[in-house]
Parts: C-alpha cells; structure tokens; sequence
C-alpha cells in the first residue's frame, strides 16, 4: 500500500473524487446510456475481450477472443454501418498457448495492426511472455506475422497492450509489465515502420510505487486550446482495483497530474477502464465493478459502467457519478467514438455485445 505522501499528492491533485459525491451539476453536458444492445460478430458465436478500431475507409472492426477446440482464436468481424452490426471477417491466429488481449490499430490506410499476449504455457504456468503483433495490409481481411513488440522470461509478465497513431504517423504501442508482485507498470514501445521493428521499451509512470498499474487506454483531448492525452488504467492504491488517470501534454512522452478516476465502496473492485473522448474534449471512461454485489470474487460479479467528464482544465478534470451499461456479469470493456458526441461501450455478456452512449453538451 502507498504511504500518506502519496495520497496527499493524489488529494491535491483533485483525487478525492468519488462515487459518493452529488450529482453532476459541474460536467459541462450530460452522458446518455442507450438501450440498443448488439452483438458484435455474426453468428453471435460467444467471444471475449471486445475492442473496436475505426478504419480511414469508415468501418469499424471489433476483435475478441473464441475458444474452438480448447484452444484460442484472436478473431475479427466487420461493420459497413457503423456499428450497427457486424460480420465475421477473419482470424488473426489461433493457438493452444495464451493468445488474448487482441487490440487493433490501423497505422496506415488499409494497413491494421493486431496487438496481442502471445504466451508460451508449460505445466506450472507461462514459460515465455510475449506481446505479438500481426500484420494485415488489405484492412483486417488476411493477416501475417510482423513483430514481437515485447518479449522476456519469467517470473514476471506482460499483457494487455494498446496502440495508437502518434503526432507524427509513428505507432505507439502501450502494455502493462510486472516488475514486483506489488508493481506494475505501463511500458511503451514505438514503431517508425508499422510494426515491423520497435524501440526498448519505456516505463511510463510508477516504477519504484507498490502499485498495480494496468489494463491502459488512452485518449485524445485539449486542455485550453492545449492537446492533450488522457491515460486510464487500474491500480492497487486501496487494495482491491480502483480507476486512476494521468494527463501527457506531448504526445505521450511523458505523464503527469496523477488522479482519481472511481474509486468503488470499500472492500469492492473497478477495473478494466477504457477510455474515448468526444468532439468538444469531454471524455468517457468504461469499466467494470462488483460494487453493487455482495459477494466479492474478482472478476465475478462486476457490472459494466460509465463515468464522464469535461476536457481536462490546466490539468484537472472533474469525473462525474458511473451509469451503468450492462448488469452482472460483465466484463472487459472497451470503448470508441462513432462521431463527435456518440460512441459505442462494448462487453463481454456471453459474447461479445456493444450499446451506444452519448454526449449531450449544456
């Protein structure tokens, strides 16, 4: 557990949040959530770890995981109406081993990169960590081999990456390494060459704080006229997983003003954040939580549920009360823009499903 100098520095920096506080009379607009759920691949055949990527060409790919024949499909479907359904399109791989945690990127028009884990598993656990990524040059319809962004020994992990297409056209790709059983980091990598070749990776934020940083997304924003990025992840800061967020003004580089995103009732869990921003700056935030269960058995029980915000202002942001998404049980969550006040939550509920949300502006 982190010591009273760092909670004092997370107060003052505007952490105290929490879900306990009034309504949100000081977010500049008003979150909808909208009861239009829809699969994300047809046949709606089960899968898990949803993620959406938009293409230059206007439609939207989801990835999740399937489990053919005791093993592991990283699979794709497609949607040409943005978002309102979705076709199966391919697989990225399949594999006995621990392939999971697949995230998409198109770095390019028509070039798509699938991030994923890509473990080695023996007897008593992993015996090789790696993130994987493939390669598909005709938008997510075949796929090959292109790089290992990441890879090392046990005992210690790497999983659940994201990418994104910097300031410059470069692809940076984030995941989550442990270093101690009580730390955890998010790393970066950045590819000049679309995933053929990746720079040492880079601690972001935390390496020396007893803390479990993972499961990161990030977001585009302007703080006053300033761009800015948005970082969410899950921590460790009271025990059981609660959500914080951090703040870059270059591009990813570097990572400031560390804050409270949700933090749920004690004793309870909110993990898995993802995050998408809309066109005037506000921001969402999907996760999961096992707050309003009684039984704590994490990752059981959690229901998938939505923060917002207004842009960051000289780097504070003001996080509104969650909305719920999808009752008990739900799971990974993740989140993308449709447009510029609308964007589409999508979870795991025995398979994996999606429904619209929206930003009203005052």
């Amino acid at each position: 557990m982190p010591g009273h100098f760092s909670q004092k520095i997370l107060n003052a920096l505007g952490g105290g949040h929490s879900n306990r506080d009034p309504p949100d009379q000081h977010l500049p607009g008003r979150g909808l959530v909208h009861e239009d759920e829809r699969p994300l691949s047809s046949p709606p055949n089960g899968g898990t770890y949803p993620r959406l990527a938009r293409l230059s060409d206007g439609s939207i790919l989801s990835s999740f995981t399937r489990f053919p024949d005791g093993q592991r499909a990283l699979c794709v479907a497609r949607s040409t109406d943005n978002g309102q359904s979705f076709e199966l399109l391919s697989e990225v791989t399949r594999a006995a081993g621990d392939v999971d945690n697949m995230f998409l990127v198109e770095a390019a028009p028509g070039v798509v990169l699938a991030a994923f884990r890509n473990h080695d598993m023996g007897p008593n656990g992993p015996t090789h960590f790696r993130i994987t990524v493939c390669r598909s040059m005709d938008s997510g319809r075949t796929w090959r081999f292109a790089s290992q962004a990441a890879e090392k020994k046990p005992p210690f992990g790497i999983w659940e990456p994201f990418m994104r297409v910097g300031r410059h056209g470069e692809v940076q790709l984030t995941y989550s390494q442990e270093f101690a059983p009580d730390n955890q980091c998010t790393m970066l990598v950045v590819s000049q060459d679309q995933g053929s070749t990746w720079t040492p990776p880079v601690c972001l934020h935390g390496d020396n704080d007893p803390l479990r940083d993972g499961m990161n997304g990030i977001a585009k924003t302007i703080d006053n006229g300033r761009e800015a990025l948005v970082m969410v992840f899950e921590t460790t800061r009271y025990g059981p997983f609660n959500i914080e967020a951090l703040i870059s003004y270059d591009d990813g580089a570097t990572w400031q003003n560390r804050h409270e995103v949700f933090r749920p009732r004690r004793g309870h869990n909110a993990g898995s954040p993802q995050i998408s921003s809309f066109a005037d700056g506000s921001l969402v935030v999907a996760f999961m939580t096992d707050e309003d269960s009684s039984q704590v058995e994490w990752v059981k029980h959690a229901a998938i549920k939505v923060v917002f915000a207004g842009p960051p202002h000289n780097g504070q942001i003001q996080w509104g009360t969650p909305s719920v998404v999808s009752p008990a049980s739900s799971f990974w969550p993740g989140v993308m823009a449709l447009d510029h006040h609308t964007a589409l939550v999508t979870y795991d509920r025995g398979g994996p499903l999606a429904k619209t949300i929206s930003w009203q502006p005052r």
